[in-house]
């Protein structure tokens, strides 16, 4: 939103150089309170009361449909809903200014299809969630940094990933990896932890709308190679942004543990779930700060969650009378899917990641997005 706001800027700028003599000060005064009304709802949206920018958006509307801004609050108004979990409706608002902003205002066009890809997920339509990444892609230039050279890749793979193709998934991660220390590099050493934290909370998020019994080992792959983004955003011990991260991981092992607790009828079902979160729990034992690294207050709480859902998932897998215990033969025999697996170690922050050539864009003949 802040590039978006930019731009609109830059925009009211040239136009107010061209008449400047002739403009009056009362327009002066209305593009400033168009700025700070503009500005205050961003803010709240970042803060992520959503209730309450949903309420500014539809009032500045109301207010200024005329502004130069109007598109940029319709697409705050369509986050907002995104951020309610009413996820037609914010897909209906972000097509319909992706298509009004594409030729005028791109920079909006490209955050209102990257943001669409969320919608999507959370629908459980992984085609169109691709789609509209490879679309938001293609209008890099008008994207910030962070989301183009990291983020995008990064929630590709976690598509790519949920549906078993290794490669793909893993070249687009090495893809976020680079472009995130590109960022870095360019940014330099003042880029604000804040700002940090809320690139790995977007690229490390994962939906979990649509889980269940059938998607349950494709999640628990999409969530492998990802969720070291949210482990990093937590480190960064951020007010905001690493409260979201914990808050996220915290949901999304509650939402696994609660789809392996439903399953007592299926023992032998149930316990190849266990093993499947069990082994993701393992994942992110490795994130944990070394010995001589003291934890934050985020990471301390989310471990000790962490350790919770552990005892309860081995309780179920241990006792279950249909299934002997977690050898790595029985791990193989009970697991949903008995080969391929994304190592967990080959996510570790310090391995060496070998270059892969990307895989071709998924581009359908006709845009299911617009």
């Amino acid at each position: 939103m802040r590039l978006i706001l930019s731009a609109a800027l830059v925009l009211l700028s040239g136009c107010s150089l061209l008449g400047q003599r002739s403009q009056p000060d009362e327009n002066q005064a209305v593009r400033a309170t168009e700025i700070s009304q503009i500005s205050n709802a961003e803010k709240v949206l970042n803060s992520g009361s959503f209730e309450q920018s949903l309420i500014l958006y539809k009032e500045f509307q109301g207010l200024h449909p005329q502004s130069t801004f109007v598109q940029a609050a319709r697409l705050g108004e369509a986050q907002s809903l995104a951020g309610l979990e009413r996820w037609q409706e914010a897909l209906e608002l972000y097509r319909d200014v992706a298509v009004k902003t594409r030729n005028y205002q791109p920079q909006i066009a490209a955050q209102a299809l990257y943001r669409m890809s969320f919608a999507y997920e959370a629908q459980g339509d992984d085609l169109r969630t691709v789609s509209s990444l490879l679309d938001a892609k293609k209008l890099g230039q008008y994207l910030p940094l962070e989301t183009a050279a990291a983020e995008i890749p990064a929630r590709l793979a976690i598509v790519y990933g949920r549906q078993d193709r290794e490669d793909e998934a893993v070249a687009y991660l090495n893809e976020a990896e680079r472009g995130i220390e590109k960022v870095q590099a360019e940014k330099g050493p003042e880029l604000p932890k804040e700002w940090l934290a809320k690139t790995y909370v977007q690229m490390g998020g994962v939906s979990t709308n649509q889980l269940g019994v059938q998607n349950f080992q494709a999640f628990v792959r999409g969530q492998k190679l990802v969720q070291i983004y949210l482990f990093r955003a937590v480190r960064l011990n951020d007010a905001n942004w690493s409260t979201r991260a914990k808050t996220r991981l915290q949901e999304t092992y509650r939402d696994l543990f609660t789809v392996v607790d439903s399953q007592r009828e299926q023992r032998r079902l149930q316990s190849a779930l266990g093993a499947e979160l069990l082994g993701l729990m393992d994942q992110a034992e490795l994130y944990k700060p070394l010995g001589g690294q003291k934890m934050n207050s985020h990471e301390t709480e989310f471990f000790a969650f962490l350790a919770d859902v552990r005892k309860k998932t081995e309780n179920i897998v241990y006792t279950n009378d249909e299934v002997m215990g977690l050898t790595e033969e029985s791990q193989r025999l009970n697991s949903l899917r008995r080969s391929g697996r994304v190592k967990a170690d080959s996510l570790l922050p310090d391995e060496e990641k070998a270059t892969i050539p990307l895989p071709p864009k998924v581009v359908p003949s006709e845009d299911p997005n617009l």
